[in-house]
C-alpha cells in the first residue's frame, strides 16, 4: 500500500468510498486508486451479475458491491447504498445518448438529487463528489477562441436540447447535444441543493474531458478508449470534434483528492483537461508509440483545433501535490496505455 505525502481529509483505515458505477470506465480506475491507498469501497451496479463481476474484477476484501437498478429517483437501494459510508462519488450517469431529452435530463438531474438527499439523511457522510464534464461549461467548436471558468456553464447546449430537437451545435449531433445538457443541469442541482439545503458535507464537482488511457483487466474501455482502437485497428476515426483529453488514472486520482484527500478542496469545480487534441494528434501518437500499426492512416489537412481556454492548473496542481507526478500524464503515454495488449 502506498503511503500517502500528507495527512488526508478522510484517512484510509476508517473510510468507506461509495462508487456509482463501479464497472464503467472512470469509477473503476477510481475503485482501483482508492482500494490500492487502502479504502473500503462499496461500488453500486444495476444488476447482481454487474455486482458480481465487479467483485471479481477487484478482488479486494475491502471491496463490497451492492445494487442500485434505477439511479434516476429516490429508492430504498439508494438509501441503503448510502448507508454509513463517509464519502459519496457519484461517477453514474445517463450515457444512453438518446434523443429524449425530457427523459435524459431530467432522469440524471433526479439522480443527483437521490442521492444527495439520501446521503443528507445518512449522518456519517462527510464529502460528496460529482462527476460532471467538460460538457457542463462547453460544446467544443474547431478553430473558435472562447475562455471558460468556474462560473462557466454551457446554457447553449440545454437551450438546444429544449428548443431545437435534433439539431446539431456546429460538428455536434443532438444526442450529445442532449447529454451535454444533462451533465450542466445535473451539477447545476447539486450546487443549488447545496445552497437550499445547507447539509452537513462537503461537495466538489469533478470536470472530466475525453478519458484515453489504460483498462483495467475485465474492465470497460468506455466509449472514447475504444475510438482509438478503432483508430489503430481500422483506421476510423470518431465523431468527436477537436477538444482536450485527460488520462483515466489522472482523472480516477482527481477524484480521490476531491472526495477523500485534500481537504481544501471544498465547492471547487476540478477542470480534468490535459490538454488540447485532434484525430491527426492521435494519428501521430500511435505513429510514435504503435509503429507496428498495420492499417495506414490518413491525416485531415481541415480538422482545425481546440483553441478553447480552460483553468486546469488546480488538476495539475493535485496530481504532484498528492501522487508525485510532473502534472498531467502526456497524450504519447495516454494513448500507448490505451492500446496495450491491442
Amino acid at each position: 500500500m502506498p503511503s500517502l505525502p500528507h495527512k488526508p481529509a478522510l484517512d484510509p483505515t476508517s473510510t468507506t468510498i461509495l462508487v456509482t458505477g463501479a464497472s464503467g470506465h472512470i469509477a473503476s480506475h477510481i475503485v482501483n486508486e482508492a482500494l490500492q491507498l487502502g479504502y473500503r469501497v462499496r461500488g453500486t451496479a444495476r444488476t447482481k451479475e454487474k455486482c458480481d463481476n465487479t467483485t471479481k474484477i477487484y478482488d479486494n476484501s475491502n471491496y463490497s458491491a451492492v445494487v442500485v437498478s434505477d439511479f434516476s429517483k429516490p429508492s430504498p437501494e439508494i438509501d441503503e447504498a448510502v448507508k454509513g459510508v463517509d464519502s459519496v462519488m457519484m461517477v453514474a450517469s445517463d450515457t444512453t445518448f438518446s434523443e429524449d431529452a425530457k427523459s435524459v435530463i431530467e432522469g440524471v438531474v433526479h439522480g443527483v438529487e437521490a442521492f444527495l438527499r439520501a446521503a443528507a439523511k445518512e449522518g456519517s457522510v462527510k464529502r460528496f463528489t460529482l462527476t460532471s464534464s467538460s460538457s457542463a461549461v462547453l460544446v467544443p467548436r474547431p478553430n473558435v477562441e472562447m475562455s471558460v471558468d468556474a462560473n462557466t456553464w454551457d446554457d447553449e447546449a440545454v437551450e438546444g436540447a429544449w428548443k431545437r430537437k435534433g439539431e446539431a451545435i456546429g460538428p455536434n449531433p443532438y444526442p450529445f447535444v442532449v447529454y451535454a445538457a444533462s451533465k450542466t443541469e445535473g451539477e447545476r442541482a447539486m450546487w443549488r441543493f447545496m445552497r437550499e439545503e445547507k447539509p452537513g458535507f462537503v461537495c466538489n464537482a469533478v470536470l472530466p474531458n475525453t478519458n484515453f488511457g489504460r483498462v483495467l483487466r475485465g474492465g470497460s474501455s468506455g466509449a472514447t478508449g475504444g475510438m482509438l482502437v478503432d483508430l489503430f485497428r481500422e483506421g476510423r476515426r470518431a465523431f468527436l470534434p477537436p477538444q482536450y483529453y485527460v488520462d483515466v488514472i489522472d482523472d480516477a486520482r482527481l477524484h480521490l483528492c476531491a472526495a477523500v484527500l485534500d481537504g481544501s478542496l471544498e465547492n471547487e469545480r476540478i477542470f480534468a483537461f490535459a490538454g488540447p487534441f485532434n484525430w491527426n494528434d492521435a494519428v501521430d501518437a500511435i505513429g510514435r508509440v504503435r509503429p507496428d500499426c498495420k492499417v495506414k492512416l490518413e491525416k485531415d489537412p481541415d480538422e482545425g483545433r481546440d483553441l478553447s481556454k480552460v483553468p486546469n492548473q488546480l488538476g495539475a496542481e493535485l496530481l504532484r501535490k498528492w501522487f508525485g507526478q510532473d502534472g498531467y500524464k502526456s497524450f504519447d503515454q495516454c494513448v500507448k496505455e490505451n492500446l496495450e495488449g491491442v
